[in-house]
């Protein structure tokens, strides 16, 4: 396979697991590192394959320049902050160019377990997810922005791609800043009800799911990296049954490194990835329908 040489554009938080990950890997040749800290911006990208690592509230015009400039783009989530621009982006794509968005839980193996395991539920109940942590803190977008696209992508992801219904929003708000540090969303999705629970000032970090159906529940510990598989929750005299059967799953993954793997593959191969633009439109209609709670 043939090496690719990959501009990293943004060397914060997030960019700088990108680029230590990207230094692990046979087939990336050359990396360079485009960071405003160093007096750099996106007209020095030297490379014809780009990674954006940039604030969210940039990642639309600077994905529309770049693409312009006729650059294969690996764009971390969200691709933009509304579906209108995800719209505007996917027009602007030309034919052999790659896009693909960072909708990192999509490339973790405990996800597809899951997935896996879903029809030893029966009928999906319930579904709530965590997402909390103390940061990373932020004053430009809503703690829906910045951690429930990952949500979207692995609910659309169990469920199919729907349209969320029936929303309802709690919002609640700690600092001194005017968005909220906490919200909540419920909704239903081809008819389940979920639950979001999201927030930057909580302390600790905390990355759960849990799946209720109508023959057990899965729970999954992303930070444990294990899911738990509760069934037999009943007993024969349909009471409940405080010694139900539980099975423990641990699946090895690195979800980072799946990810960059398939950028570089659908470059070589010319095939669009997974976490395409048209999955990163679906994504985006669902966080509008979710925005519009929150104005």
């Amino acid at each position: 396979m043939e090496k690719i040489n990959i501009s990293l554009v943004g060397a914060g938080y997030w960019g700088s697991k990108l680029q230590q990950e990207l230094h692990t890997i046979p087939e990336v040749g050359k990396t360079e590192i485009i960071d405003i800290k160093d007096g750099k911006t996106i007209k020095d990208i030297g490379y014809e394959n780009v990674i954006l690592a940039t604030p969210a509230w940039d990642h639309y015009s600077q994905t529309i320049e770049l693409l312009d400039k006729v650059k294969n783009l690996y764009v971390e989530k969200p691709l933009a902050l509304t579906y209108d621009e995800c719209k505007d982006i996917k027009n602007k794509i030309k034919k052999h160019q790659n896009l693909m968005v960072g909708h990192i839980f999509l490339y973790n193996d405990r996800l597809k377990k899951i997935k896996e395991l879903l029809p030893r539920l029966g009928l999906i109940q319930h579904i709530e997810s965590n997402r909390l942590n103390w940061g990373r803190f932020q004053k430009q977008i809503s703690t829906l922005h910045s951690l429930a696209p990952h949500d979207v992508s692995i609910i659309h992801y169990l469920l199919g791609t729907h349209e969320f219904k029936n929303i309802k929003h709690n919002g609640h708000r700690f600092s001194m800043c005017n968005q909220n540090d906490r919200d909540e969303f419920e909704f239903e999705c081809n008819n389940v009800p979920v639950k979001f629970n999201l927030s930057w000032y909580y302390p600790k970090k905390v990355r759960t799911m849990t799946i209720t159906g109508e023959y057990g529940i899965i729970f999954w510990d992303e930070e444990e990296k294990s899911i738990k598989l509760t069934t037999n929750l009943w007993s024969a005299e349909d009471r409940f049954n405080y010694d139900p059967d539980v099975a423990i799953f641990e699946i090895p993954s690195n979800p980072l490194r799946n990810e960059l793997l398939e950028f570089i593959n659908c470059i070589n191969e010319g095939r669009r990835p997974l976490t395409d633009i048209d999955n990163a439109l679906d994504v985006a209609k669902n966080l509008d329908l979710l925005f519009k709670c929150l104005v």
